[in-house]
């Protein structure tokens, strides 16, 4: 078991759980695919997935639909 295993790396749920017509929830970011990664990714990937959904918040932010 290496350091990464140990880690832990928090969700950025945040409870809304609803879905855009991208299939990015409005409430943490992550998009489909991501939120349905993140019961078994490492704690490596779970922050790559992090700093990608914080990222795409950024851009939502800057440029609204």
């Amino acid at each position: 078991m290496n350091d990464s295993s140990k880690r832990i790396v928090r969700s950025r749920c945040v409870g809304v759980c609803t879905l855009n017509a991208d299939k990015t929830c409005i409430g943490c970011h992550r998009d489909l695919e991501e939120i349905s990664q993140w019961a078994n990714a490492s704690a490596d990937d779970r922050e790559e997935i992090n700093r990608v959904a914080a990222a795409r918040e950024q851009q939502i932010k800057r440029h609204p639909a």
